[in-house]
C-alpha cells in the first residue's frame, strides 16, 4: 500500500490532537504525581483500549448515533463530566488539610491501584464523546471509496502508537519531575493542581456545545 499524503495528513494531525492537553493527559498527570511511572503506564494502556472501543463503535454505527443523537451525546457528554470532576476532587480533597507528617499515608492512600488506573483511563477515554466524535467526522475524511481494510488498520494503530508512545513518556517525566522536587509539598501540590484541571475539564466538558 502507498504511503501518500493522506496517510501522513492523518498522522500529523493525530498527532498534534495527541499531545494537546485535555482530559486523558490530566489523568496521566495525576496519577504519575500519585503512584508513580507504572501507573500512569497503565492509565495510558486504559485510554488506548477506550480510543479501540471508540473505533469498535463508530464501526458499528454508535458513533453515528451519538453525533447525531442529541440527548445520547449530551448524556454521555455529562457522565464524563461528572467522571472527570470526581477524580478531580479526590485529589483536590485528599490530604488538603493534614500537617506534613501524614502527607506521605494520604498520597499513598490516594494512589490506585494497577486495575484502578486502567480503569481510570478506560473510563476517561470511553466517556468523552469528542474522541467518538473524531472517529465518525475526522476520521472518514482522509479515506476514500476502495481503500482496503490494511489502510483503516494503519491508520488507527499509527493513532494508537502515537498516544501510547506520548502518554507513557509524558508519565514518566512528570514522575520523575515529581520525585526530583523540593519536597512532598511541591508535589501535594502539583497534585491538587491536576485535580483542579480535571475538575476545570469536566466543567468545560458539561458547558460546552457539539463541535464538528
Amino acid at each position: 500500500m502507498e504511503l501518500d499524503g493522506r496517510l501522513a495528513a492523518f498522522v500529523l494531525l493525530s498527532a498534534l490532537l495527541i499531545i494537546t492537553p485535555g482530559p486523558d493527559t490530566a489523568l496521566i498527570i495525576r496519577n504519575a504525581l500519585a503512584a508513580g511511572p507504572r501507573v500512569a503506564t497503565l492509565s495510558a494502556v486504559g485510554v488506548s483500549v477506550g480510543t479501540l472501543v471508540w473505533v469498535l463503535a463508530a464501526t458499528l454505527g454508535v458513533g453515528v448515533l451519538l453525533e447525531r443523537s442529541s440527548v445520547a451525546f449530551t448524556v454521555l457528554k455529562l457522565a464524563g463530566a461528572v467522571y472527570l470532576c470526581y477524580l478531580g476532587a479526590r485529589s483536590v480533597m485528599g490530604g488538603a488539610h493534614e500537617p506534613p507528617t501524614a502527607a506521605q499515608q494520604s498520597v499513598r492512600a490516594a494512589s490506585p491501584s494497577d486495575r484502578n488506573a486502567f480503569r481510570q483511563g478506560l473510563l476517561s477515554n470511553v466517556l468523552n464523546p469528542k474522541t467518538g466524535a473524531f472517529f465518525v467526522t475526522v476520521m472518514p475524511q482522509f479515506l476514500m471509496p476502495g481503500d482496503s481494510a490494511l489502510r483503516l488498520a494503519i491508520m488507527v494503530g499509527a493513532f494508537e502508537s502515537i498516544l501510547l508512545v506520548w502518554l507513557i513518556a509524558y508519565g514518566h517525566a512528570v514522575s520523575r519531575l515529581g520525585r526530583t522536587g523540593p519536597g512532598l509539598r511541591v508535589r501535594r501540590a502539583m497534585t491538587r493542581l491536576s485535580g483542579a484541571i480535571l475538575i476545570g475539564l469536566g466543567a468545560r466538558l458539561a458547558l460546552e456545545r457539539r463541535w464538528l
